[in-house]
């Protein structure tokens, strides 16, 4: 459930989390941007079929806990894409020891709960006997993005096409379904934002699919926390480590050259 990247002899390590239904793999083209940090990646519950008695978020942490203390990580950055920057409060409210920095990516600046919106079970692709059908969908979503560069484009694309797997003669799409659905429901039911921040962190907007109601809050979140800091990448889209890679990597360095200057000279 978990991976390196990087330079795994850092000791500079920065913990990512990917979105919901997402898998480590988001994070591979961000972490070849900046090859001297060590990336410890690490898939959601339920990713890749994996069934558990127990798919929710503070269990997940608890994982990530025992993880950590497996490699012998004291101190960590922490990042996480849209459900992922809600699971890193969780983990950090729970276990703070750990975290040195928070880098919220297009999520996890306010309760979902907000938005009063009624919810149904997602059905995920399966059964798909063409893996032609697959391509096609997954190049019409790709494209439907406009203004990213052709290695963002490039990424995407072959990333969104491995999260289909063969099982017998049908493809199906990786994640387990009753998994993808207790977390989506945990996280609109639950609130695992931060009241206080205890550490420096950041939030990183996906201007260009940012709706109203996401820009209002990261305007409540800015005033709110004052120390934190907040970046709009304009033509941004949801999957910020996919899509808009060396903007992102760009904001991240400076943001941990800021954190740790002595290390970076």
């Amino acid at each position: 459930m978990y991976a390196f990247y990087g330079n795994t002899d850092s000791k500079e390590v920065i913990v990512a989390i990917p979105a919901l239904g997402e898998r480590k793999e988001m994070f591979q083209p961000l972490a070849n941007q900046m090859k001297e940090y060590s990336w410890l990646v690490f898939d959601l519950p339920g990713s890749n079929k994996q069934q558990l008695n127990d798919y929710s978020i503070p269990n997940f942490c608890e994982y990530i806990k025992q993880t950590l203390e497996l490699l012998n990580i004291h101190k960590a950055h922490f990042l996480g894409n849209s459900l992922g920057a809600w699971v890193i409060q969780a983990f950090t409210s729970n276990y703070p020891e750990y975290v040195s920095s928070l880098a919220l990516l297009d999520g996890g600046h306010y309760f979902l709960g907000e938005r009063n919106e009624s919810y149904e079970d997602v059905e995920l692709s399966s059964a798909i006997e063409n893996f032609e059908d697959i391509k096609e969908a997954v190049k019409e979503l790709t494209y439907s993005m406009p203004n990213l560069n052709n290695q963002d484009y490039t990424n995407f694309e072959n990333y969104f096409l491995n999260n289909y797997i063969k099982q017998g003669n049908f493809y199906t799409h990786h994640c387990n379904e009753l998994a993808y659905n207790f977390l989506s429901k945990e996280i609109i039911s639950i609130d695992y934002c931060l009241k206080e921040i205890p550490v420096p962190t950041m939030l990183l907007i996906a201007g260009a699919s940012a709706d109203e109601m996401s820009l209002k809050k990261s305007k409540t979140f800015s005033e709110r926390f004052e120390q934190s800091k907040v970046h709009f990448i304009k033509n941004g889209q949801h999957y910020l480590p996919l899509t808009n890679t060396e903007a992102v990597a760009e904001i991240l360095e400076d943001y941990y050259r800021l954190l740790n200057p002595v290390k970076h000279n």
